[in-house]
């Protein structure tokens, strides 16, 4: 099984995973924001995964596709709370 690694952002209250829009294209395919919650956000070309349902499902989705997905803590300590949570909150339809 192949590996790959994402960042994983924290803040008192919850984390994120930070995963590019083009690999969720890539092993769920056209439809990928159908499969996660309006609790991720997006800016850019990357999806914020929140920790608790959204990483889960790409967790699996990663496993369905051959992929060990190895998530990495962030260095950097945030004692407030993330400037991810300020971030376009997901939607079901987009690019």
């Amino acid at each position: 099984m192949k590996t790959r690694t994402f960042q994983l952002y924290s803040d008192p209250g919850h984390s994120w995973v930070k995963v590019p829009k083009d690999f969720l294209r890539q092993i769920i395919g056209k439809d990928w924001r159908k499969v996660f919650t309006h609790f991720s956000y997006e800016r850019g070309d990357h999806v914020y995964l929140e920790e608790d349902e959204d990483a889960y499902r790409f967790h699996n989705w990663c496993l369905a596709n051959g992929i060990e997905p190895v998530i990495r803590p962030s260095t950097s300590r945030c004692i407030n709370l993330s400037r991810i949570r300020r971030y376009s909150p997901l939607q079901p339809i987009g690019d």
